[in-house]
Formats: C-alpha cells, sequence, structure tokens
C-alpha cells in the first residue's frame, strides 16, 4: 500500500510568560485559531492519519489537541526525541514505524520539520517545494507521498511533496 508522511509544525507559541522553559511554552490565541483553521481545511479534505508521532512540549501537544478530532481514531505517541530533533533524528524515528501503518502525522518543530521535508522529497507539485524551502512557519502542514516505500527503508529522495499548506492558505470558506 501506498505510504504518506504528514508534517505539521506546531501553531504559535507564547513568549508571554518568560520563567517558562522553552519545552513549556503554551500556543498563543492566534496560533490556536491557526491550528482550527488548519483542521477544518484537513477536515474538508478528508485528510486523516493512523499513526500520530508528537512531539513532548506543550505547544505541540495543545496543536494536536485541536487537529487530532479530524484526524480519525489514530495512535498517537508522544517522542520525546522529536523536541530539538534534527531531520536525520525524525527521520530515524519514522524508519522505526511498523509498516501496519500507512498515513502517518508527525507534530514537531523547525528547522528539523522543515529539513526532513526537504531531504525526502525528490518532487513536488506546483510551486510547493520553493515555498517549503523559503519558511516553514508555525501551522504549517506538509504532505508527502512516499509510495510503495517500506518505513525502514525511507531515504532522502524518496517522496513526493504533494501539499504544503501555510496558515493564511487553511481558511476554509
Amino acid at each position: 500500500m501506498s505510504k504518506t508522511l504528514m508534517l505539521l509544525r506546531h501553531a504559535k507559541s507564547s513568549w508571554a510568560d518568560s520563567t517558562l522553559e522553552d519545552h513549556d511554552r503554551p500556543i498563543q490565541d492566534k496560533g490556536r485559531g491557526r491550528a482550527a483553521n488548519l483542521a477544518a481545511w484537513l477536515d474538508d479534505r478528508g485528510i486523516g492519519c493512523d499513526l500520530v508521532l508528537c512531539s513532548t512540549a506543550l505547544r505541540t501537544r495543545q496543536t494536536l489537541e485541536i487537529v487530532l478530532p479530524v484526524l480519525g481514531n489514530p495512535e498517537v505517541r508522544f517522542e520525546p526525541a522529536i523536541y530539538e530533533a534534527d531531520a536525520d533524528a525524525l527521520l530515524a524515528l519514522i524508519q522505526a514505524i511498523g509498516e501496519e501503518h500507512e498515513r502517518v502525522l508527525l507534530v514537531g518543530h523547525d528547522p528539523g520539520l522543515q529539513l526532513l521535508a526537504a531531504k525526502l522529497a525528490m518532487t513536488a507539485t506546483g510551486d510547493a517545494m520553493e515555498r517549503l524551502k523559503r519558511k516553514y512557519p508555525t501551522a504549517a502542514f506538509a504532505l508527502l507521498s512516499v509510495g510503495d516505500a517500506n518505513w525502514a527503508g525511507l531515504a532522502a529522495g524518496m517522496g513526493h511533496l504533494a501539499l504544503f499548506q501555510v496558515p493564511q492558505d487553511a481558511v476554509v470558506a
């Protein structure tokens, strides 16, 4: 079966409380609204998954809480290793996924997500790759088709960047 990897950067986080550790920063109201817009956009297109790998940072968990109701009924795993992971570390996490999972969502941070998407994508639809390389803003969503590859064998250049959705584009009419 064809496999799909989706990468979601957490929604805009708050810097209002300077006493909080970076890991414990919540999303701000603007970020909550953008995550809700993305959830509606995903729901409108029927985009779901069967596995979510989510960073343990508060802002990623809060972002997931907003989009999770539209994703179907996926298994959710909170992975501390996603926090501050580079592209190679994220790829290693994905390579460890069981083959029973076909549609996987990774909720994490930049620059790791941007670098991973750019590393995996050999081709892209329209201008998705140029936009992705320019900036991977908060609440941005990438969808990569990796065909019949098994997760363990996933490597650079094996994907097609089918979608790169940024918050201002994810508004549902």
